[in-house]
């Protein structure tokens, strides 16, 4: 199979596997009268800190795994190997996560800052609350839109950084390598 070919059908399938446990949050959310707002957080948060990152480096190390077994390869097509997966899957999610919270769920947004602020209040840490007073009042104020342009750029880059790190360490692990 061509290369390319491989990283653009890695790159969706991390999108696909992104959305659907995007989208089962939100469904065991809506239908389970069980799951609070602040649950809701958590699980996405937890889903977010914990389960994606192992999911796309995983994913990153098997398309560069991939391609070293059959021959050696240089850091940056290792490099490549493992980005441009993680890049498209990653992309692709969070735009398509941030259309979906500025159209048609913003009933969805409003419950992640309700449990956001539930957490917060639940168990407030005094010198947080001091500190970032205005940033508290701000989360609380269901008018003001968590997912702007502004909210992507940064959460995008933050991800980018994330991808190019992992990246490098796998390029560094498997260049030059015969496995």
């Amino acid at each position: 199979m061509n290369a390319n070919k491989q990283i653009l059908r890695l790159g969706i399938g991390l999108f696909i596997m992104t959305m659907l446990l995007f989208f089962l949050l939100i469904f065991l959310f809506s239908t389970q009268g069980s799951i609070t707002e602040a649950q809701l957080f958590n699980y996405s948060a937890l889903i977010n800190c914990f389960a994606l990152p192992g999911i796309y480096a995983g994913m990153g190390f098997y398309s560069a795994f991939r391609v070293a077994k059959q021959r050696p390869i240089s850091f940056r097509q290792a490099w490549q190997l493992s980005f441009v997966p993680m890049f498209i899957g990653g992309f692709l999610s969070l735009a398509a996560i941030f259309i979906f919270f500025n159209t048609s769920g913003a009933w969805v947004e409003d419950s992640l800052q309700r449990g956001w602020h539930d957490l917060v209040m639940s168990g407030p840490n005094e010198e947080f609350m001091e500190k970032n007073g205005d940033f508290v009042k701000n989360m609380t104020d269901l008018k003001i839109n968590m997912f702007t342009w502004k909210t992507f750029f940064l959460s995008f880059s933050v991800i980018l950084f994330f991808y190019f790190l992992i990246s490098s360490i796998f390029a560094v692990f498997f260049k030059n390598r015969h496995i």
